[in-house]
């Protein structure tokens, strides 16, 4: 216990809580010069202050909640270490959490979607920064006495952006709460992952009952992949048809099957709220428009239409009937037909903007803006539900873009199990195992270097691109890619790099070179030039090595491993006086005179652009080589452009 004691600038008051992870306690924050505040102040469990998973876990929720600020997420304050035991402190929230407040009451439907957008907004603002908080349930939820609700505990958050600190099949989270591909224990978790746990929750709140119940977490595990729950309406007829859709909806077993992202399901709750009052509002008016607006001494009404329909029957020509205190946009007649023309301009307004489906471009347009692949994949589906049988340029381009994120999928898994020996030596249940085998094959000689072999093996698997089998033509469209990614390699990046040696030569300048991968590729290859095969492998050995951190810089990654390889029977070759006769010819042909005014400039150029590579190349050479190349530089200096 730490009642009293004293963190820093913190006074520890009161605990509030424990679990897993550590202890959080109600501590006052005094700072000089600022009035004195409270915080809540988490602080890991004695027991894993020597536990360097822990530890790490501890501090990743203070560096993800660091990344948050958001008015529906608790805040970061401060951070430190106690006696070597790290802590962390946050806003302290004068409230409740929602599984107490739902322990003495139900939540009325109305309060339910309040608190649903203030959640759906938080959790928009957390999967746009990358992080899934993967514990959603209502006991990290906290309502304050404003009625703001702040959604806590990120102590098992993963951010996609670095690696997990869990193992890939582990299953974290809150068992009765968490989404099927968190039971199976999926590494690749998304954002539609914490929508089914919003689902779970919207459920216990609207029906003061989980959907699913089970003795053990692995029976629970069971009835979140494969069991099935009473609607909610069932259980409480108050709640609203739109509202009881959306619930099932968040709980779909595949995540492609949910709503796309939180920001949907907060509009989305938005529209419920209004759907419901528009139709409280109309069925009022029309029920009580003629009894509230008819005067005190007015006759029945019904009588009045009898009597009206009786002079029509009989053929009488009378006057119609006047209320002289009555303006005409209170009749019934005017009511009624005013709500005709409401109702047509709703339908109307929903088919323009709910139902009637989005054209061709807008569709194309939502798929390249979304963020994630799944999205992307979701919206390519719909796209091809009402557009698939077209042949157009926006069709073709869209079965592109399909093509390339089920390529980019189907690589990112193969190269997964290719990285581990116990896996890939065997394809995965469904894999055509002649493509496997092959595919295998291709990225072996792909890392040895032998990108000739990589590529007959890779033309080969391009006959599956073809095959109707979107299942067997995903190898082909691997196969593409890695062929253009040879292609690049080999063509595409050399070319770049003696373009921009040829105009530095020409402008009598420094190389220019986009960023250390491109400068590297050049030392190397100029090292070849030189005759210096032992650096130039060395080079691209780095190069090849440095790529391994970063998958998209896979073409230098090719080049520099097929360069190696060409280089592995000349890199011990001695050449050291080969440079230094080479330096030596370049210094003595930039003195050498010309007749010819313009010949001459030109022959200086070119050794002022040698020299200059070679002053880059060997900077800070030791023995006779460094003398020259200091030469060198000394003459680059001098000479007359």
């Amino acid at each position: 216990m730490l009642i009293g004691q004293t963190i820093g600038p913190f006074t520890i008051e009161k605990e509030l809580g424990s679990g897993a992870m550590g202890t959080v306690y109600r501590a006052k924050m005094s700072r000089e010069g600022h009035p004195d505040r409270l915080v809540a102040l988490k602080v890991i469990s004695f027991a894993l202050s020597a536990n360097e998973s822990a530890l790490a876990r501890f501090e990743r929720e203070a560096k993800i909640l660091k990344q948050l600020k958001h008015p529906n997420i608790v805040r970061l304050l401060a951070s430190g270490s106690y006696r070597d035991t790290p802590f962390f402190a946050m806003e302290y929230i004068e409230g409740k959490s929602l599984d107490r407040i739902i322990q003495n009451r139900r939540l009325s439907w109305e309060e339910v979607v309040d608190y649903g957008r203030q959640l759906c907004a938080a959790l928009q603002h957390a999967h746009e920064k990358g992080i899934i908080h993967r514990d959603l349930k209502p006991s990290n939820l906290m309502i304050t006495n404003e009625g703001i609700l702040k959604l806590t505990d990120f102590g098992i958050a993963k951010d996609v952006d670095v690696t997990a600190l869990t193992g890939a099949n582990n299953t974290i989270g809150t068992a009765a709460y968490m989404s099927p591909e968190q039971c199976r224990g999926e590494k690749n978790l998304t954002g539609r992952s914490d929508l089914y746990s919003l689902g779970i929750v919207f459920y216990e709140l609207l029906t003061g009952q989980k959907p699913f119940n089970a003795e053990s977490p692995v029976d629970m595990f069971l009835m979140h992949v494969n069991g099935k729950f009473v609607r909610p309406a069932k259980l409480n007829p108050d709640i609203p048809i739109w509202l009881d859709n959306l619930v099932c909806q968040l709980m779909e077993k595949s995540p492609d099957r949910r709503p796309l992202d939180a920001e949907t399901v907060g509009r989305a709750l938005e529209e419920i709220s209004e759907k419901v009052h528009t139709q409280r509002s109309v069925g009022a008016d029309v029920a009580n428009a003629r009894a509230i607006d008819r005067p005190l001494n007015e006759m029945d009404p019904n009588a009045q239409d009898r009597s009206a329909a009786q002079a029509i029957r009989a053929g009488k020509k009378k006057k119609k009937l006047r209320k002289k205190s009555q303006p005409f946009y209170t009749k019934g007649w005017f009511v009624i037909i005013a709500c005709i023309l409401l109702i047509g301009l709703f339908g109307y307004v929903l088919w323009e903007f709910a139902i009637r489906p989005p054209s061709q471009s807008v569709l194309l347009a939502r798929i390249e803006g979304a963020k994630e692949n799944d999205s992307k994949l979701e919206l390519i589906s719909r796209y091809f539900e009402l557009y698939g049988k077209k042949e157009d340029e926006i069709t073709t381009k869209v079965r592109g873009l399909q093509r390339d994120i089920l390529a980019l999928e189907k690589e990112r898994v193969l190269m997964n199990r290719y990285s581990k020996e116990n896996l890939r030596a065997k394809p995965s249940d469904g894999d055509d195992p002649d493509a496997y085998r092959k595919t295998m094959a291709a990225f072996a000689a792909e890392d040895d270097g032998d990108t000739a072999a990589a590529l007959t093996l890779w033309k080969e698997l391009s006959a599956y691109s073809n095959d109707p089998n979107p299942e067997k033509a995903v190898w082909g469209w691997v196969a593409d890619k890695h062929q253009q990614e040879i292609v690049n390699a080999t063509k595409i990046i050399l070319e770049e790099i003696a373009r921009k040696r040829r105009e530095a030569r020409l402008g009598d300048r420094d190389n220019s070179f986009a960023d250390d991968f491109e400068r590297q590729a050049a030392d190397a290859l100029r090292l070849e030039e030189y005759k210096d095969f032992s650096r130039a492998y060395e080079r691209w050995t780095r190069l090849r090595d440095l790529t391994k951190a970063d998958p998209t810089r896979r073409s230098y990654k090719l080049l520099a491993a097929s360069r190696a390889k060409e280089l592995l029977t000349k890199k011990d070759k001695p050449d050291g006086a080969e440079r230094l006769a080479l330096v030596n010819s370049l210094i003595e042909l930039s003195r050498e005179p010309s007749k010819n005014v313009e010949a001459e400039l030109a022959i200086r150029r070119n050794a002022r652009f040698l020299l200059r590579e070679l002053a880059e190349v060997y900077a800070n050479e030791p023995g006779e080589l460094g003398k020259a190349i200091e030469l060198a530089k000394k003459l680059v200096a001098e000479s007359p452009k």
